[in-house]
């Protein structure tokens, strides 16, 4: 027995030092017992708001503040944040909704908040929309704002196909700068995906942005369908992580799984089940067209 406890204190630092430090979680009103069910394997996360960002911190996960649309709260100064991201999807009315030339005059704000937090990255506004229209916002955007400070672009992804996520990420690199997938799953209009669905376009998915150099950092959009209330999409069904209990669902099982480079860590959590969707599962993946 006491040789046993002596090799799980040695394995356990190689399975926390393998978690990724890409990979992170968007969702709203995660408490803490649930921040700590993902901390084996994700690293950082936001809400789309300024806080709270302390039970994060205790569970060893960075948090990620937002300035969501051009209303700027009251900031303190100082707290050494990792990152400040940007307007959320101004490209589309259900969201920030503000044109590239507005959103460009109101940036010097952002500017002004990333100081006073001693942000060490500021990302763009995300991007959600049609591919065409959120690259000419976003070029409008970076015309509009010469001088200004923006680290990395920011977009969102709903395509439920390895090559529709590809697409997206390859034609947003003529900016020259790192992306930030900040949100995605697989919840494109017309399709219904089950939580198998989900965990095989995960298992695509996830291995490539891990390799992928210019993807500095990716979040899954974890929401279960009851939680769902968006028109802009498609419920994803079963998308959920975690639970309010703070139990990993056998999604949520799989994305705490993966280390760097997408391989699976030999985690106590993961069950056979789990192994052996690939193998049972053989819906075609829909694509976005």
């Amino acid at each position: 027995m006491e040789m046993l406890r002596i090799l799980v204190l040695l394995l356990t630092p190689c399975l926390v030092a393998a978690r990724s430090s890409k990979r992170g979680i968007a969702k709203a009103n995660l408490a803490e017992h649930q921040l700590h069910a993902l901390k084996q394997g994700v690293s950082w996360g936001y809400n789309w708001q300024i806080s709270p960002r302390s039970q994060w911190h205790h569970a060893g996960m960075d948090f990620f503040p937002m300035v969501h649309d051009g209303g700027f709260p009251r900031w303190g100064g100082g707290g050494n944040f990792r990152a400040l991201l940007g307007f959320n999807e101004p490209d589309i009315h259900t969201q920030a909704h503000m044109n590239p030339w507005h959103a460009a005059a109101m940036w010097p704000e952002v500017e002004r908040v990333a100081r006073n937090l001693g942000v060490q990255k500021l990302v763009s506004p995300a991007m959600c929309g049609d591919i065409g229209k959120g690259m000419a916002w976003m070029q409008q955007f970076l015309d509009a704002c010469k001088g200004c400070r923006v680290d990395a672009i920011a977009i969102h992804s709903y395509w439920c196909s390895l090559g529709g996520v590809k697409n997206l990420i390859n034609s947003y690199k003529r900016f020259g700068k790192k992306i930030w997938l900040t949100e995605f799953a697989c919840a494109a209009p017309g399709v219904d995906v089950s939580m198998q669905g989900q965990i095989k376009f995960m298992k695509e998915v996830v291995p490539w942005l891990e390799q992928e150099d210019v993807v500095e950092k990716y979040a899954w959009f974890s929401y279960f369908t009851h939680e769902w209330s968006y028109g802009i999409t498609n419920p994803n069904p079963d998308a959920g992580l975690v639970d309010w209990n703070g139990g990993l669902s056998e999604l949520g099982r799989v994305y705490v799984s993966l280390g760097e480079n997408g391989r699976r860590l030999a985690d106590s959590n993961t069950t056979n089940e789990t192994a052996a969707l690939d193998a049972d599962f053989n819906e075609t993946q829909p694509v976005l067209v």
